[in-house]
C-alpha cells in the first residue's frame, strides 16, 4: 500500500468515510437541535395542560386536546390512559412497557416525547423533528463539497513531486546537469523522480566524459601531428628524404593507432558493439592471446608464463580477446627487461578469474582506480613514451559489455596485477 495505487485507492476509501463520518455528524447535530425545539414545544403544551387540569378538570381538557393536538395524550402516574385516542401497533406495545422519560426514534420518522406534570401525570406526543434527516439534495450539496474539498488536498499531494520533476526535466532540456529532484519515498512518483536523478547523473558524467575525451584526444594528435609537420620540414630543406619517410610512417601509425583505439572505446561505450555471445572455453583464447604477446616479448628477452585452467563463460571472443590483449600489453609495456608477466587463470565464487601481473613499479594507491580511465598515464616510470593510456579503458568497457569485472591492485612484491572476472556459463558449450 507504500505505492501510487495504495495511496489512491486509500484515498477513495478515505474520502467515503469522511463523507459518511460528515453525513452522520450534520444529521446528529441537526437532529440534537431539532429533538430541543421540540422539547421545548411540550414543555409549552404541558404548562398550558397543568393550567387547565387545575380549572376545567379532565372534561374541560378533553375538547382541548382532540381540537389542538391530536397526537397527544394524557396518561396517570401508573401508565392509565386518561385523555387521547388509545394507542395501537408499535405505539402501544412500547407504552405498555411503561412510560419512556427519554425520546425515542420511531421506525418512520417520528419521535415519541414525554414530559411529567406537577401533578405526577404524563404528557406524550409524536412529532416529526424536520432537520433530523437531510432531503436529497442536501445530502447531495454535502458529498459535493467534502469530495470536492479532500480532492483537492489529494491532487495537491500527489502531483507536487510531479511539479517537480517537471521542472527539474524542464532545467536539464535548458543545460542545467546539475538539477536533481531530490524526492524521497516509497511509491512510483519516487523511483521515478530517483531514476531521474540517476539519469541526470549519467548524463552529467557522459558529457563530462566526452569533453574530457574531446580534449586529450586533440592533446594526443597534437604531438603525432607536430612531429609529421617537422619531418616534412626536415626533408624539404636538407633533403634527407629516407628518413623523413621512417619517421613519417612512424607517425602515421602511431596516428592510425590512435584513432583505432577512441573508435574502439567510442563504440563500446555508445553499446553499438553488437555481441555475439555463446558459452565457450576460456583457456585456448587465453592461450592464444598468451603465445602472441610471447612472441613480442622475445624482442626485449621478456617471459609470459600461462598458469591454470578456467571453466566455460558466455562472452563474445573478439570483445574479451581486446579486453584480456590491451591488459597484457599493458603489462609487458611496463615490464623491464629480462622480467616477466603471469598469466594465471582460475574459477572463484562463479565466475572465471583471468590475473595478469607485472614486475613493473606499480601504481600509488590513490591513483589505483584512475587506471581505468581514458588516456590516463599516471607515472612516467610506468611509460616509456609510446602509449596514449587508452589500453585498459577499453579492456573496462568490453568487460562491462560482458557483465564482467575488471580490478587493479599493487602485488605485494611490486608490480601490478590486474583482475577481469566473466561469470560461469548456465548453458553448455554449443
Amino acid at each position: 500500500m507504500g505505492g501510487l495505487f495504495g495511496k489512491i485507492f486509500l484515498s477513495f476509501w478515505v474520502a467515503a468515510l469522511l463523507f459518511g463520518g460528515a453525513l452522520w455528524t450534520v444529521e446528529h447535530y441537526t437532529g440534537e437541535d431539532g429533538i430541543a425545539k421540540a422539547m421545548e414545544r411540550l414543555d409549552e403544551e404541558a404548562r398550558d395542560v397543568e393550567v387547565l387540569l387545575a380549572t376545567d378538570g379532565l372534561e374541560g381538557l378533553a375538547p382541548w386536546l382532540e381540537a389542538e393536538f391530536p397526537r397527544l395524550w394524557l396518561f396517570s402516574t401508573d401508565g392509565q390512559l386518561l385523555l387521547g385516542e388509545r394507542p395501537r401497533g408499535p405505539l402501544r406495545d412500547l407504552l405498555t412497557q411503561g412510560i419512556p422519560t427519554e425520546p425515542i426514534e420511531l421506525p418512520r420518522g417520528g419521535l415519541l416525547l414525554s414530559q411529567r406534570l406537577k401533578g405526577g401525570e404524563w404528557l406524550v406526543t409524536i412529532t416529526r423533528v424536520p432537520h433530523m434527516h437531510l432531503l436529497p439534495i442536501q445530502r447531495l450539496a454535502l458529498a459535493i463539497a467534502v469530495s470536492g474539498l479532500f480532492s483537492l488536498i489529494l491532487a495537491l499531494l500527489l502531483t507536487r513531486p510531479i511539479r517537480r520533476l517537471r521542472h527539474a526535466a524542464q532545467r536539464l532540456a535548458e543545460g542545467d546537469l546539475e538539477v536533481r529532484v531530490g524526492y524521497k519515498g516509497h511509491d512510483e512518483v519516487a523511483a521515478l523522480a530517483s531514476d531521474f536523478d540517476l539519469m541526470a547523473e549519467r548524463i552529467r558524467a557522459l558529457l563530462q566524459s566526452q569533453r574530457q575525451l574531446l580534449s586529450d584526444l586533440s592533446h594526443e594528435l597534437r604531438s603525432p601531428l607536430s612531429r609529421l609537420k617537422v619531418a616534412l620540414e626536415l626533408a624539404r630543406h636538407n633533403g634527407n628524404c629516407d628518413q623523413a619517410l621512417v619517421r613519417i610512417e612512424r607517425e602515421s601509425e602511431r596516428l592510425e593507432g590512435l584513432v583505432t583505439n577512441v573508435l574502439s572505446l567510442a563504440r563500446l561505450e555508445s553499446g553499438q558493439v553488437a555481441l555475439a555471445r555463446k558459452p565457450q572455453l576460456i583457456d585456448p583464447l587465453i592461450d592464444a592471446i598468451v603465445q602472441d604477446a610471447r612472441f613480442e616479448a622475445q624482442l626485449e628477452q621478456r617471459r609470459i608464463t600461462l598458469e591454470g585452467h578456467g571453466g566455460v563463460a558466455d562472452y563474445d571472443a573478439v570483445v574479451l580477446r581486446a579486453a584480456v590483449e590491451n591488459v597484457v600489453r599493458n603489462a609487458l609495456r611496463h615490464t623491464p627487461a629480462a622480467g616477466a608477466v603471469y598469466v594465471r587463470l582460475g574459477c572463484a565464487d562463479g565466475r572465471v578469474c583471468i590475473c595478469v601481473e607485472d614486475e613493473g613499479p606499480g601504481v600509488p594507491p590513490e591513483d589505483l582506480g584512475r587506471l581505468f580511465e581514458p588516456f590516463t598515464r599516471l607515472d612516467p616510470a610506468r611509460g616509456h613514451g609510446d602509449g596514449f593510456g587508452l589500453g585498459l579503458a577499453i579492456s573496462a568497457r568490453a568487460m562491462q559489455a560482458l557483465d564482467g569485472t575488471i580490478l587493479a591492485a599493487n602485488r605485494p612484491d611490486g608490480g601490478l596485477a590486474v583482475t577481469l572476472t566473466l561469470p560461469l556459463a548456465e548453458a553448455p558449450i554449443e
